[in-house]
């Protein structure tokens, strides 16, 4: 079984000013020693593949990515590449969709995932099946609504990482940190002692998850509280700072000077003036 949905002229971008156009979607059930090649030249689009079942590659100039189910991979525009299914038991079925425009690439590479077998998880079928509907209509409403489906997949691609204990722990994390953070006494070392892990392991997880240090993110939610009291209130300085769980006014004052390179009172002058 294969079957392709695309916009009229897949060659042809839509006159809608998006930063991306969905061109097709598709879903393919191939046999073992199948194989398609394109020439790069022809393939001006983005395209990413979700398998569902059996073991397919992706054989660029210069690696071979091989993808089971639930793993996705991607190739860019014009990208010299092939596909070929190479499991004898059964069948490779995947999912499939592509976009194109002048910042397609761009668009892709702004994901941060590598080009190889990402572990993504079960591919969300609703998804793609909705994204054929779209493109069948051909209305404005459905020409944006599949680049939100297509931005829904791209983040789904990096997986979900939910249900598991680090996925919890982190999660859990930032709901303490919301709640405490006017308290002075709220720190890493007390939340990780609060989770029941020790600081460095906390520090691990959540670097992993959120690719920033949990005292970053405290940091910054006492900061986005303390300039939205500096623009919003009258208080002094001394007592926003505490109203934030910061009991070292010098300390307030660097960190304001740190996300804004201005001092609170230069903030609070600059915030009535805009």
């Amino acid at each position: 079984m294969r079957k392709i949905i695309s916009r009229p002229d897949p060659l042809q971008l839509p006159a809608l000013p998006l930063p991306i156009h969905v061109r097709s979607v598709g879903y393919n059930e191939a046999d073992c020693g199948w194989y398609e090649r394109v020439p790069g030249r022809q393939k001006n689009f983005v395209q990413l593949f979700w398998c569902v079942e059996g073991t397919g590659e992706i054989v660029f100039e210069d690696r071979i990515v091989r993808l089971s189910p639930g793993e996705v991979c991607y190739h860019l525009p014009r990208e010299e590449h092939y596909h070929r299914s190479v499991n004898s038991d059964s069948r490779w079925c995947y999912h499939w969709f592509t976009f194109d425009g002048p910042r397609a690439a761009d668009f892709m590479i702004s994901y941060g995932y590598p080009q190889t077998n990402l572990p993504a998880g079960e591919c969300p079928v609703r998804c793609f099946l909705e994204m054929e509907s779209l493109l069948r209509q051909r209305t404005p409403y459905a020409q944006r609504h599949a680049v939100a489906l297509a931005a829904e997949l791209l983040a789904l691609a990096g997986g979900k990482m939910t249900g598991s204990r680090e996925h919890d722990l982190v999660k859990r994390f930032i709901e303490l940190a919301h709640e405490g953070f006017a308290d002075p006494d709220v720190t890493i070392a007390s939340l990780a002692e609060e989770l029941g892990i020790h600081r460095t392991t906390l520090n691990r997880l959540f670097f992993r998850m959120m690719e920033l240090s949990p005292g970053t993110y405290l940091d910054q939610i006492r900061m986005q509280h303390a300039l939205s009291l500096l623009r919003e209130t009258e208080s002094s300085v001394k007592e926003i700072a505490y109203a934030c769980g910061m009991v070292h006014v010098s300390y307030f004052c660097r960190l304001v000077r740190k996300h804004t390179g201005m001092t609170p009172m230069e903030y609070r002058k600059r915030s009535t003036m805009d």
